[in-house]
């Protein structure tokens, strides 16, 4: 990179602000939306919560999408918003905050994976030890499960993780065709749009007519804030930072989301769930 290309400090100083948002606003999913649980539907709540960030997201689009790539992009959306996301939500649900939060972070493991064995894609050495290692922290951390966890939450969590990395995958190659505002935008507002159809067909479009002013403020948070705004600071910080420096927003997610719920809901943490989050962190790091 010439001097020329190099960023500026501004450009810099803005881009780690951008990242420090999306950090927040990502860590802040499980622990926001954690006191809802048994008055808002998860399937309402994520539903809601892809149509209001897709919204926001379209706005920001700037060229149009081939008609034929409309459907794909719409159907491996609906992978992460219909089964993913919904996933998290569960385990929140079924489980402690924390939990459901560090499982979900675990993804990169699973984009490793699923990676090596769809695209063939050749690691080194030092990553296939990463995406072992990482399976062993999942373990061993599931095993540490305190009072507030579940088998239920955990085997969310991990599917939350293990569909989104599918995701992932499935979706890079629209990425590199388009901008991944564009592609992320299309793909949470038509597998949104989905997804609500599908609930009124099977009779689980519950709007929660009852959740007063503060709980509707929370979906809207997670909406726009967090599946809108985030993801967009989130692009702008991989436009001056590149994608490899910036998702090791990921790789805080877990230590963050953790206090977060320590703090807020005062959970608390096991012996054996700490040491799964740190083997899982190191195996993030490989």
């Amino acid at each position: 990179m010439t001097n020329e290309n190099k960023p500026t400090k501004r450009k810099m100083v803005f881009a780690y602000l951008f990242l420090l948002f999306t950090l927040l606003a990502f860590s802040s999913i499980e622990v926001i939306s954690k006191p809802l649980m048994g008055k808002v539907d998860p399937f309402f709540m994520t539903a809601f919560r892809f149509l209001i960030g897709g919204l926001f997201l379209m706005v920001f689009v700037k060229q149009d999408v081939e008609l034929s790539d409309l459907l794909p992009i719409t159907l491996v959306g609906t992978l992460n918003s219909v089964v993913s996301m919904t996933s998290l939500q569960l385990a929140v649900k079924y489980s402690n905050a924390s939990t459901a939060a560090t499982l979900v972070a675990s993804n990169p493991i699973f984009v490793s994976l699923f990676a090596a064995i769809m695209l063939n894609e050749k690691y080194r050495l030092r990553k296939y030890v990463g995406i072992g290692l990482g399976f062993v922290g999942i373990i061993v951390f599931s095993l540490g499960k305190i009072s507030g966890d579940s088998w239920t939450g955990i085997f969310f969590g991990v599917l939350a993780a293990l569909t989104f990395g599918l995701y992932t995958v499935l979706m890079r190659k629209y990425t590199k065709k388009y901008s991944p505002v564009l592609v992320t935008a299309y793909s949470s507002l038509c597998s949104s749009l989905i997804y609500v159809a599908l609930l009124v067909m099977f009779g689980r479009f519950e709007v929660p007519v009852r959740l007063g002013f503060s709980g509707w403020l929370i979906l809207i948070y997670l909406g726009l804030i967090v599946t809108g705004v985030a993801y967009l600071t989130y692009f702008k910080a991989m436009e001056t930072l590149g994608a490899t420096q910036s998702s090791k927003v990921f790789f805080l997610k877990p230590i963050v989301a953790t206090i977060f719920a320590m703090v807020l809901l005062g959970e608390s943490l096991s012996v054996f769930k700490i040491i799964g989050m740190i083997i899982v962190f190191i195996s993030l790091s490989l």
